[in-house]
């Protein structure tokens, strides 16, 4: 994790496999890129990452912050952020790299992409978390999309491996009808993912997603 020296209330945070988390609340700015770093000099730590994903409680970019991530490949926009600043800098990176804008339908994220000819796929859902108490196994469950856009379910089992620091379990996907939506509330949603029903009544993502999914699918 890193700490903004800007800000304090900005944080950065990255899972293997997964874009690097820009954590906080309001906007975020090119000062927030210099950070406590303790990998050495001589090389930007910025140039480690390749995917940036934004908290829901980031609703701001200011200009100069995408621009330091040189290798950028790909953006995640959640769909309360309200702006990006677009520089010349910015549009020159995101030609030059071909940047895939993952985001939220009817939300500044798709119209971002539109505005800037590059390429939209939606965001993975994170629907919840289900406890085997028999199996000593955690599960995180995960709406997510191909590059063609059809949906899938994509589990992660988490248990204990054969020591404290070590851990166990898989990861394994299931597919879903691409209109698996349609008609579907949080409540229907929870009665056939029983497991997850108490993060599912409450998933604010999953609830935009069903209701924005559901309203363009009746524009059709």
């Amino acid at each position: 994790m890193n700490f903004s020296l800007h800000n304090e209330d900005i944080t950065y945070f990255y899972t293997w496999g997964g874009p690097l988390k820009v954590c906080g609340k309001g906007k975020v700015c090119e000062e927030d890129l210099d950070v406590k770093y303790d990998r050495g000099e001589g090389r930007r730590w910025t140039d480690e990452y390749d995917g940036v994903a934004f908290e829901n409680s980031i609703t701001e970019v200011g200009p100069g912050f995408l621009e330091g991530f040189c290798n950028l490949s790909y953006i995640v926009i959640p769909y309360t952020l309200q702006s990006i600043a677009v520089t010349p800098a910015l549009k020159a990176l995101l030609k030059k790299n071909k940047v895939l804008v993952r985001g939220w339908y009817d939300s500044y994220g798709e119209r971002f992409a539109q505005e800037n000819g590059l390429d939209f796929r939606h965001a993975d859902i994170l629907v919840g978390w289900a406890r085997d108490e028999a199996h000593m196994t955690d599960t995180r469950l995960e709406i997510r999309f191909r590059e063609d856009g059809k949906p899938y379910r994509f589990y992660d089992d988490i248990c204990p491996g054969w020591a404290a620091s070590n851990n166990g379990g898989g990861t394994y996907e299931r597919e879903l009808d691409e209109d698996f939506f349609v008609g579907e509330t949080l409540e229907s949603i929870a009665g056939w993912l029983e497991r997850f029903k108490d993060d599912v009544l409450k998933n604010e993502d999953l609830r935009y997603y069903l209701e924005t999914a559901n309203r363009r699918y009746a524009k059709k």
